[in-house]
């Protein structure tokens, strides 16, 4: 649930859902290249994931 901060930076109600997203992009050994930390109101969200399996 957000906080006040959180409900004025995304212009939400105090106490609505967030989702809080942390991406890391790793290169082939697995070196960080880029991390994203994101905030994001939970209920104007679609997360479509594809993982690798090997």
């Amino acid at each position: 649930m957000s906080d006040a901060y959180e409900a004025e930076l995304l212009d939400r109600p105090d106490g609505m859902p967030v989702l809080s997203v942390m991406v890391v992009a790793r290169d082939a050994f697995r070196q960080a290249l880029h991390v994203s930390d994101v905030l994001l109101p939970a209920d104007r969200q679609e997360f479509e994931d594809t993982y690798r399996l090997s």
